[in-house]
């Protein structure tokens, strides 16, 4: 148990409830924590927590009770939140936690962390191969009120709006509210605005200070939660005073660097708000609102052929000129946009015993006769629906359907991972979009897609041939290291992700049975994966065909990193796998198309070695791999368990139990985030279901920091074994969230015929009454509502899709879907079952 939080305050540790000689009596647990400075927070299994920061280890680790929120007097959330804060629609904080756990707002083009002073375009990047970093920009929306007291601070799901509320020590008790959001429906749009939501005085006059600074960017504290430091400066900037008016300021920027291809790229932003440090504001009762408005334009909006400056400017003034003349209908509109994504999503419903809100308790810790503490206790119900409705928020935000540059493991907002792309995109958030928004998951694999030209350079690079995707990739796929084609690491070995892409496309094609994008997008990809392989594979004998010196998904390589970095390790579990349902895949969709397809491709999927022992029906990461499970010995991140999910690949429910009782037991601690997901919907299928729900557990709250359940890639605390930085605003755990309820607890999957569902029946997340996925559209087309609970599903679409969707089950006994709530019981239903056209 860590003696401090993540930032280092001393965590309150108070011994008692279960498996303790004392009970926890709640009362002293918040006199216990009220004695303590840094205590905003505690729950009932005795394990204080300082909110300003992140929860600890036990908190994290081991939440099997209800959540008790305490809230110090006079720190209570404003009464207009309370209804959508008890229904997780909103995450509400004070004081806030530690900056680098701030929310993203983001609309899949601009992100930012909330209030920040750092600026993020989707697929804008600095400098060239081998030093390449998604460019940072002074955000104009950045900035806090200095007079006043920060009262709250709320996320709003529903609208992609972050708020703060802030109390002025006048006579009347004023309040002014400070928000800020990204426009979904005009994507370059972003907005800050002020107002007046409770006084009796008829204006208030406040200080805010702003880190827009664009001339100087001397504001960017938010490079320290990815572990850097000082002022980072992608961009220059200078004013055009020729354009700019007394209305708005025309800042034109040049990256620093040129790209690989020794183009200039520009940056253009135009804004109401004006370059100065302290400004001096006042909010009047008659008017709606202070609004600031400001927007942006770059070279990457006109393609990857060279662009002027002038043209961009433009293209800037003409989104600012279009954002003033829709000024009082652009939060309509926005809010409308996101209520439209959120008719999608998946409903936690509690148990009637255990409602998600429960009454009030009122105490006086300190005996002086004045209640000096209030204790709101959530549901564990509540706590899920927090956490699907901020993991669904945060991948909604770094995507959209129209702007295909990818998805970093740190979303667009942040700095994490330089904004690289991974095969975390492709296996942890795709999948979790791809039932609710096809049209965004399509989009993931364009932006593979329109990869390949820089996919056959870099194949070309290392000798073969075919598209060889970079490990960690930036604008249009281009790698970020190992430019030369020599070394090792990572940058260059870790190429199971060329594999990892084709199970990408195999999974969007059997949710959508869309057979033109396939002919269209997912063949050329598919083409290129299988020729890379069959010009990387080495024939060993006549008998099989290894891959060689690779490393492998489990970077931790049996902990000699030195030795598997360098020179990499042959046939890699996974690797051979993915490579295998690459050229399989490759040869039945060109052959369904007629397509010109390598006979050897076939022969070559074949023979590629698949490491296994027969006796113990195990399967083996790597040629010689010994497996010595101790505290020295870790599988990190994953590894064999992606055979079983999401691939589906050579596995029998005694192969499944004896990789899972082999490999779970050492893989690392640290990385919560990607393997519990992985591990909950394993055991699930295994019906083990106190080890599955031990890992949702993880899945919930490991490496999640602060009220508004940010992610990091691995726990900060010192006695975790791993590393410990700061690759905050984690969305791959967001992803794998999303799935281990999806593919866990609901047992949805897509296979070659359609998709169906096979949960563990009467087995649902814990104090759950059921569980609702909202609007999944089968066939990427037709929407319908799917319910279930602890002893039957529920199945309803509306009008104008009656009787075009069936229900069939396992004895091949078929219903109707239609506008009347379908219900069937478990005892007259045969499962798996599956949804698809009726025939």
């Amino acid at each position: 148990m860590p003696k401090t939080d993540v930032v280092g305050h001393d965590i309150a540790y108070f011994e008692c409830g279960e498996g303790y000689e004392i009970k926890c009596d709640i009362e002293k647990l918040a006199a216990h924590c009220n004695s303590n400075p840094y205590c905003h927070g505690f729950n009932t299994n005795g394990l204080l927590k300082s909110c300003t920061s992140g929860c600890d280890v036990g908190c994290c680790y081991d939440v099997t009770q209800n959540a008790d929120l305490y809230i110090r007097k006079g720190f209570l959330p404003p009464d207009d939140w309370l209804n959508d804060i008890n229904n997780g629609r909103i995450l509400y904080a004070n004081p806030e936690p530690h900056f680098c756990f701030l929310p993203e707002i983001a609309n899949g083009y601009l992100g930012t962390v909330a209030m920040s002073a750092s600026l993020f375009q989707s697929g804008l990047f600095n400098g060239k191969c081998g030093n390449i970093g998604k460019a940072r920009l002074p955000s104009p929306i950045g900035g806090s009120i200095i007079t006043g007291q920060l009262i709250a601070s709320g996320l709003h799901f529903e609208k992609a709006l972050f708020t703060r509320r802030y109390q002025f020590d006048d006579q009347n008790g004023s309040i002014v509210e400070h928000r800020v959001y990204i426009s979904q429906t005009l994507k370059s749009v972003m907005v800050l605005e002020f107002s007046l939501i409770s006084s009796t005085s008829k204006f208030v006059t406040f200080s805010y200070l702003s880190t827009f600074d664009p001339l100087n960017q001397t504001h960017n504290p938010e490079i320290k939660c990815t572990g850097g430091g000082g002022i980072e400066i992608d961009v220059e900037f200078t004013l055009n005073s020729n354009l700019s008016t007394s209305s708005m300021y025309v800042y034109e920027g040049i990256l620093l660097s040129r790209d690989d291809r020794n183009r200039y790229v520009y940056v253009t932003i135009c804004t109401e708000q004006p370059n100065e440090s302290i400004q001096t504001l006042t909010v009047s009762s008659s008017s709606s609102s202070i609004q600031f408005i400001s927007t942006l334009a770059s070279s990457i909006d006109f393609g990857p052929d060279p662009i002027d400056q002038g043209t961009v400017t433009l293209e800037a003034i003409d989104r600012f000129d279009e954002a003033l003349s829709k000024r009082n209908d652009l939060f309509n509109e926005h809010v409308q946009a996101w209520k439209k994504l959120w008719k999608s999503g998946i409903d936690i419903e509690p148990m009637e015993n255990q409602p998600f809100v429960l009454p009030k308790i009122v105490f006086d810790t300190d005996q002086d006769g004045e209640n000096d503490t209030i204790i709101t206790t959530f549901s564990r119900a509540l706590d899920i629906a927090q956490h699907v409705n901020s993991s669904m928020y945060y991948l909604l935000s770094s995507s959209r359907d129209d702007w295909p540059y990818g998805i970093s493991p740190g979303g667009l907002a942040s700095q994490s991972y330089s904004g690289l792309m991974f095969f975390d995109m492709d296996w942890y958030m795709m999948p979790a979009l791809l039932p609710f928004y096809p049209s965004r998951a399509a989009n993931i694999l364009r932006y593979r897609y329109n990869s390949l030209d820089e996919s056959n350079k870099i194949a070309r690079i290392f000798g073969y041939n075919g598209s060889m995707f970079a490990w960690t990739a930036s604008y249009l796929g281009r790698p970020e290291g190992c430019c030369n084609g020599k070394g090792g690491w990572e940058l260059c070995i870790e190429q199971h992700i060329t594999g990892d892409v084709a199970v990408a496309v195999q999974m969007y094609y059997y949710a959508t049975k869309d057979n033109l994008w396939l002919e269209n997008i997912g063949w050329p990809l598919l083409r290129d994966i299988a020729i890379f392989w069959s010009s990387r594979v080495t024939k060993t004998n006549n008998m099989t065909y290894s891959i060689e010196k690779v490393m492998p998904v489990d970077e931790w390589c049996d902990n000699v990193q030195t030795k598997c970095g360098d020179i990499g390790i042959n046939n890699a579990i996974q690797t051979n796998a993915v490579a295998i349902v690459s050229l399989q895949l490759a040869k039945q969709v060109g052959d369904m198309f007629k397509f010109d397809v390598d006979p050897e491709w076939e022969i070559i999927a074949k023979k590629i070695k698949i490491n296994f022992n027969y006796t113990t029906q195990t399967h083996i990461q790597w040629d010689n791999a010994s497996l010595k499970p101790s505290p020295k010995n870790y599988v990190c991140p994953e590894d064999v368990l992606y055979l079983t999910y999401p691939m589906n690949f050579n596995v029998t429910s005694k192969i499944i139990r004896n990789d899972a009782e082999t490999f779970i037991p050492i893989t690392c601690q640290e990385n919560a985030g990607m393997t519990a997901p992985i591990h909950t919907i394993v055991w699930l299928m295994l019906n083990e279901t106190l080890k599955a729900e031990r890992e949702f557990n993880r899945s919930l709250q490991a490496c999640t920091y602060g009220e508004f359940h940010v992610r990091n890639e691995v726990d900060i605390h010192a006695d975790i074994i791993g590393g410990h930085g700061f690759n905050t605003h984690f969305l791959t755990g967001d992803g794998g969230f999303i799935q281990s309820i999806m593919m866990g607890y609901v047992g949805l999957r897509y296979d070659e015929k359609s998709l169906l569902f096979n949960p563990l029946l009467g087995v649902l997340t814990p104090a759950t009454k059921s569980i609702r996925l909202r609007n999944i559209l089968i066939r990427g087309s037709y929407p319908i509502d799917f319910t279930i609970d602890q002893y039957s599903i529920h199945l309803i679409c509306s009008h104008s899709y009656e009787n075009i969707l069936c229900i069939t089950d396992d004895h091949n006994i078929q219903w109707n879907i239609t506008s009347n709530e379908l219900t069937l019981n478990f005892q007259d239903i045969h499962f798996p079952i599956r949804i698809d056209l009726c025939i």
